[in-house]
């Protein structure tokens, strides 16, 4: 099975939507500007599974306090 691979365009939208979630629930915010981890270096917005499904993995809307691959919190 082939990994599910976000586009450029499409994980700029995931960051534009976290930026868009913080400002409108006037939350802290923790992702990386980039999108890229600090500890492990992968892209927050990337989903790396193996469903065969096109599954598009997080998009933003939801707040994001750490790392969904290495689970090295932000909030500290």
């Amino acid at each position: 099975m082939d990994l599910y691979s976000k586009t450029s365009l499409e994980i700029s939208k995931c960051i534009l939507a976290q930026k868009k979630l913080c400002e409108e629930r006037k939350l802290p915010h923790f992702a990386p500007e980039n999108g890229r981890c600090w500890s492990c270096n992968r892209n927050i917005y990337q989903n790396y599974d193996f469903n065969g499904s096109i599954s598009k993995g997080n998009t933003g809307e939801k707040f994001i306090t750490g790392c969904p691959h290495c689970n090295r919190s932000y909030c500290d």
